[in-house]
């Protein structure tokens, strides 16, 4: 019986989707000639060619494209077992890695913690990022629930299963100053200075549309996806925001931003997403059944 090669199989994988022996070898830190190497044995070993030359790139063949869907899975469930065992499984006081999208409002962070906490001790890592960058560590099982305000259910190797943990309405909010613009609202907005989430949120879109559908141009003075900085630039009067009730409740009762009025029609709705593991984890599964937004 012939073993099969796990480290011959990653190299395999890491040209597969790096798409060549070049690129591979700069991921890897291994030489090209090297790499060629391993890869011809490994073929040799499986009895089957695994790449295609054609115009000077590679391209799986029938059988390569079979091996790296095992090799996928594979050492995903490698990954696995190294979480499994990182987090010290075993304890009474699991690690939760918990990943938050860059516009999702800390307000709704630090809610998920506590009453997480109100469930099961455990110790968090908290890690901001943009989808992208957070979507590919849920793939590697470095983190193990997304905080996020839109949804993605799958990608072209992963299914990811995202749970709705509550909508909310949107409103305009800013200083003293803006106390003005609720007379006429939201007409009154033209021509304000306005500070927006950026262009990768789901809420700067549904902004835009209203914004047009209701003729209105106003004065764009900032777009951060950090919700902290936007609240801080509307306290110091730059401009008004864009928020769900929840996300600036304090700063209202502490009189540092006014309600100006309600954007109609726009919402904000937020996810945990998790992603298909091999071994079940019931806490990260009590979590997305139980946990909801509160006001």
């Amino acid at each position: 019986m012939s073993w099969l090669n796990y480290h011959h199989l990653m190299y395999f994988k890491t040209i597969a989707t790096e798409g060549s022996i070049s690129k591979a070898s700069e991921k890897l830190l291994v030489g090209q000639s090297a790499l060629s190497a391993q890869l011809k044995s490994l073929e040799e070993s499986i009895n089957h060619k695994l790449f295609e030359r054609k115009h000077r790139k590679l391209f799986l063949t029938d059988a390569g494209k079979v091996t790296l869907k095992y090799a996928n899975q594979i050492f995903e469930l490698g990954g696995e077992l190294q979480e499994v065992l990182n987090q010290n499984a075993f304890t009474e006081r699991p690690h939760l890695k918990i990943g938050a999208i860059n516009s999702a409002p800390k307000h709704l962070v630090t809610q998920l913690i506590r009453e997480t906490l109100k469930v099961k001790d455990c110790h968090f890592t908290i890690i901001e990022g943009t989808g992208d960058e957070l979507y590919r560590e849920l793939s590697a099982h470095t983190i193990d629930i997304i905080l996020s305000d839109h949804h993605l259910l799958q990608t072209s190797e992963k299914t990811f299963f995202s749970e709705s943990i509550g909508k909310r309405p949107v409103f305009i909010y800013g200083a003293e100053k803006y106390k003005h613009l609720k007379k006429g609202f939201p007409s009154s907005l033209k021509d304000q200075p306005i500070i927006l989430p950026t262009i990768h949120s789901k809420l700067r879109h549904d902004l835009e549309h209203y914004f047009d559908k209701q003729k209105i141009s106003c004065n764009l003075v900032a777009e951060t996806q950090d919700t902290s900085i936007q609240k801080i630039l509307a306290e110091e009067g730059q401009g008004v925001i864009a928020e769900p009730e929840f996300a600036v409740k304090q700063m209202v009762k502490d009189k540092r931003l006014i309600k100006i009025g309600a954007l109609k029609g726009v919402y904000q709705e937020f996810y945990l997403i998790s992603t298909q593991k091999f071994i079940k984890n019931d806490f990260i599964l009590n979590i997305k059944k139980n946990f909801k937004l509160k006001n």
